[in-house]
């Protein structure tokens, strides 16, 4: 499959999941149409204030990059050669998650519901650009992103895993909670542990 080639005439559907075994987040795209595993986001290792996501083909090369700006608010997309694709930005507060893509000349805007677990980004004269469906109840990070005509497919799918690290910071529901099970348990299991050692003559 060649990188940033979309069908004409309908959406794509791909499917964004993240490793749950990875010292940093690693997300793994797949085409769902295909299965095929077409790509995959890495973050690098010192993305503490300042997020960087480097995307690479299937074969390993580079094939753009996100980078964050302080407090992950604003994010570019760049090519390979370190061109600015698209501009990605969120305003401070808002009663609504949403945000903004400065992209060919013009401004995408989406905006979600109140759980915002889905966002849909239109052109200003209302053209599909592609929507992020996250999905909620599951183990690892993982979600489902349709592009259109308007977007070339990896600029969308870059665009959705940026905004899954904005306002998700690349955590599943499911597994948010499951983490947090499993530190109670951890906790209760050392407190009967302690108190049985106390207890013991």
């Amino acid at each position: 499959m060649e990188v940033g080639k979309s069908t004409p005439g309908g959406h794509r559907n791909f499917k964004v999941v993240q490793k749950i075994i990875a010292a940093r987040p690693v997300f793994e795209i797949y085409d769902e149409q295909t299965g095929e595993k077409i790509a995959i986001a890495r973050q690098t290792w010192f993305s503490i204030f300042r997020s960087t996501v480097n995307f690479e083909d299937a074969q390993g090369n580079k094939i753009l990059t996100a980078k964050g700006g302080f407090f992950d608010k604003t994010f570019w997309l760049k090519d390979r050669e370190g061109k600015t694709i698209a501009k990605l930005t969120r305003p401070w507060i808002a009663l609504r998650k949403n945000f903004k893509i400065f992209y060919r000349d013009d401004v995408l805007k989406a905006q979600g519901g109140l759980l915002a677990w889905g966002f849909e980004a239109n052109n200003s004269v209302g053209a599909f650009a592609f929507r992020l469906d996250k999905k909620i109840l599951a183990v690892r990070d993982q979600f489902r992103v349709s592009v259109g005509d308007y977007m070339d497919w990896l600029h969308a799918v870059a665009s959705a895993v940026v905004v899954d690290r904005i306002f998700f910071k690349g955590r599943g529901g499911c597994g948010s909670c499951i983490c947090i099970i499993f530190f109670l348990l951890v906790i209760i299991g050392l407190l009967i542990l302690g108190s049985f050692l106390g207890s013991m003559p």
